[in-house]
């Protein structure tokens, strides 16, 4: 009997060994693949969409592989020249909240969530996007971002991400633009320097030209390259950069359908830079201005013109430009007196300053001239800044700028 129960007990004790053993075999394989699964990102994706010009399409954002989806904000970032987002929509297991979009720099935010109380897995439409093909022709990326995507228990979901495409498709044509470029005195300006930029989407292009010519010519494609209604900015300049034309031209509908713009011609002007009278030129007084000139183009300096303030004999006594590299004075004049047009100097014989070359100046101003009231101030010729202006009275600014002009 007694030997019965040891068998007994021993048995007993083996079954509930190999029970703990069948327990733990069928438990550890589905914690690891809780694990596993618990691991694995979803994908949010969009696809690659084409379109033909004018047209709107709606694409959807993509969750695939996601367990017990519950609340998410994505973003999708595109080139607004290219499309514009017009509307934002729910999908099957994705309830939209919010959505935000921003035409002008590209981008739409959208906030979305399910309302099931299990939640959903699997793959699902996040949202659906409406786009307008705004050009006739042109690609813009697609960039997801995804800012939070949670499951029921607002947990985070682990992600990645597949970015998409926005292409308008339409056979493009050629758009030329050609002409001559004169100097001031009418005479030919050959091997001259065309840029042509398309401010509405920033590309820019280098016109062809050849030596000992004054022919420019380009060719661009309408639709990809330039649109009706789209600016161009065309700065061109002397092969020695001495005299500029800037040009504004807003293409039309007439312009694509001829195939371009032919004949554009330019006449250059003689470079100088001229702050122009100031906004608010007061409160002023004479004193000593130190600072330094960046010209954006070579100018040949014969005359220095101070603005003077109304009513007033605001001028400028003393002039200094000085090479900042070597330190070598190119100009130094001094004023004459009240005498003639005594709001100029003259530099005799005149000077040039150069391109992108920086030059310190020293103008001891009298009476009470203009003054531009900001630490620097650009145009297209150049960029002035001062440094530090000491009034009469001892007092100490660094934003006084002198009102000038620097002319041929």
């Amino acid at each position: 009997m007694k030997r019965n129960h040891k068998i007994t007990e021993i048995s007993t004790r083996k079954a509930l060994f190999f029970s703990f053993l069948v327990i733990l075999g069928l438990g550890l394989p589905s914690a690891l693949a809780a694990e596993a699964t618990a691991a694995t990102p979803a994908t949010v994706s969009i696809g690659n969409i084409t379109s033909a010009p004018g047209e709107t399409v709606t694409a959807s954002i993509l969750i695939s592989n996601v367990q017990n989806y519950g609340t998410g904000t994505i973003s999708v970032t595109y080139d607004p020249s290219v499309v514009h987002v017009t509307s934002v929509s729910s999908g099957p297991d994705s309830t939209v909240a919010a959505w935000n979009t921003d035409n002008t720099t590209g981008i739409v935010t959208i906030s979305a969530w399910n309302t099931e109380a299990g939640g959903v897995s699997g793959d699902i439409v996040f949202a659906n996007v409406t786009f307008y093909a705004v050009r006739s022709a042109g690609c813009t990326p697609l960039n997801i971002s995804v800012t939070t995507l949670k499951d029921i228990s607002y947990n985070n979901i682990p992600v990645m991400t597949k970015n998409g495409s926005f292409s308008i498709l339409c056979p493009s044509t050629l758009f030329m633009v050609c002409g001559y470029v004169f100097y001031e005195n009418g005479s030919e300006c050959n091997s001259p320097e065309v840029k042509i930029t398309n401010l509405n989407t920033s590309k820019e292009w280098q016109a062809e030209t050849h030596i000992n010519e004054n022919f420019y010519q380009i060719t661009l494609n309408s639709g990809a390259d330039v649109d009706a209604t789209e600016v161009l900015q065309f700065e061109v300049t002397s092969l020695a950069h001495s005299q500029l034309n800037i040009t504004f031209h807003t293409v039309t509908l007439e312009e694509i359908n001829q195939g371009g713009l032919y004949n554009f011609n330019f006449t250059l002007k003689t470079a100088s830079f001229d702050t122009g009278p100031s906004t608010y030129p007061y409160p002023s007084i004479s004193g000593v201005h130190h600072g330094n000139f960046t010209p954006k183009r070579n100018i040949i300096v014969h005359q220095i013109f101070t603005y003077p303030c109304a009513g007033t004999g605001g001028h400028s006594e003393y002039v200094v430009f000085c090479d900042y590299e070597t330190g070598e004075r190119k100009i130094e004049v001094r004023w004459n007196g009240y005498q003639g047009d005594y709001h100029n100097i003259t530099v005799s014989p005149p000077v040039e300053l150069l391109k992108n070359r920086v030059y310190n100046y020293t103008i001891i101003t009298g009476s009470y001239p203009q003054i531009i009231h900001r630490p620097s101030y650009e145009n297209d010729y150049g960029i002035i800044t001062c440094t530090k202006f000491t009034d009469v009275n001892g007092r100490e600014y660094n934003d006084w700028i002198p009102a000038i002009r620097l002319s041929p």
